[in-house]
């Protein structure tokens, strides 16, 4: 499965296969370990990477002293997840149980130790003799784990909500349930099964989607899209996106670059669109065109209709840059290009402040993926599309 990276690389925390650019998109591709039978973990911070498959754990980039330095430590069980932070790095194991790194030469897996949620009708045993003894609570089980600059989350089966070690929130309906959780610089943004979005965090940028810029401390259910059946969010730096079940995307928050495929200077030049968007703006996507001439990735042939074949199906975010793969297969981007994270062919522009097509990349929608990093993109293809 090849893997194929763009952007911020000044510290070495990709290992490039070769300097030749890979696709007319200009990504590379990177050395990374690949099993048939499990798919890497990878997640990217500014400064450094971490990867991980089976039990293994890579970090690579700038640990103390200078770029290109590695190191690999093994973890007690198999990785689920990881959340590269600027401190340290998340790591779940497929077990539920969650640890932590930090990025040095040293750094060692310790435990995570969560503070219990509150219990409620938990009763209690009494001894022989009668006396209350307290019933101990379980650890939680993690199920999701993100970070970001300032904030780290983790999810439990139990719906219990953690800002990293703290107890935060209970969701308390037993049919509540998790489906994606992603962190931006200084918010979080959850989305459940039920297409319901939950947004805190710092709100002063509009990251949040609600209309008074503040800070929420806990979950808040994001009104604007409330009854619109969500299914994928991404959360950037200072900004956040999600798509509808109708194919509909939304994006909100800071625009300075053009993240969020809004102008960033009105007609003519010399005046400034607005810079913070706080509610949800529905996108009005250029046409795809290449369904029109019969160009189609291999895996993407189940919409006959030429607008449903197109519509938005993931969206990704970095620090400043926002990426989107359409049903046809095709990955749109836009936002800030300066070192290259929307790819080589952009790079001599400041920023895309308009969704653009990225020439050369045909993505399957049924098994590949999109990582983004704070200044990076990575392309987990299952076969090459060049």
């Amino acid at each position: 499965m090849p893997l194929l990276f763009t952007g911020f690389n000044a510290f070495g925390q990709h290992e490039c296969v070769s300097g030749d650019v890979d696709c007319a998109a200009g990504f590379s591709e990177i050395n990374a370990p690949v099993s048939t039978e499990n798919q890497c973990t990878i997640s990217i911070g500014w400064r450094y990477a971490a990867i991980a498959l089976g039990r293994k754990l890579w970090l690579r980039g700038l640990l103390d002293d200078g770029p290109n330095e590695c190191v690999t430590l093994e973890a007690a069980g198999d990785i689920k997840a990881l959340a590269a932070g600027d401190s340290y790095c998340l790591v779940l194991l497929h077990s539920g149980l969650l640890y932590r790194v930090q990025p040095k030469l040293q750094g060692e897996l310790l435990v995570v130790r969560l503070e219990a949620p509150p219990q409620t009708n938990s009763g209690t045993k009494r001894s022989i003799f009668g006396v209350p003894v307290p019933k101990a609570p379980p650890s939680p089980i993690i199920e999701h784990i993100a970070c970001g600059s300032h904030i780290n989350v983790a999810v439990s089966t139990e719906n219990s909500v953690y800002s990293i070690p703290s107890c935060l929130h209970q969701f308390a309906e037993r049919q509540f349930r998790v489906k994606q959780l992603q962190c931006g610089h200084e918010h979080a943004v959850l989305l459940n099964v039920n297409g319901d979005v939950f947004t805190w965090g710092n709100g002063l940028r509009g990251q949040l989607g609600q209309a008074v810029l503040k800070v929420e401390e806990t979950p808040q259910l994001l009104e604007a899209l409330a009854g619109i059946k969500i299914t994928q969010i991404a959360a950037g730096g200072w900004h956040s996106a999600a798509i509808s079940a109708f194919g509909d995307l939304y994006t909100w928050g800071l625009n300075c670059s053009g993240q969020l495929g809004v102008r960033v200077m009105k007609p003519g030049g010399f005046l400034k669109e607005p810079t913070v968007y706080p509610l949800p703006q529905l996108q009005d996507l250029p046409e795809c065109c290449s369904c029109s001439k019969g160009q189609r990735a291999e895996g993407n042939d189940d919409h006959d209709d030429d607008d449903c074949a197109c519509a938005p199906l993931k969206v990704f975010a970095g620090s400043r840059h926002t990426l989107l793969i359409r049903r046809c297969g095709r990955l749109w981007a836009s936002g800030w290009c300066k070192h290259g994270q929307l790819g080589k062919q952009l790079q001599n522009l400041s920023y895309l402040d308009a969704f653009r097509a990225l020439d050369g990349i045909w993505m399957n929608t049924s098994c590949d993926n999109v990582l983004c990093g704070p200044w990076s993109t990575l392309l987990y293809l299952k076969q090459s599309k060049n």
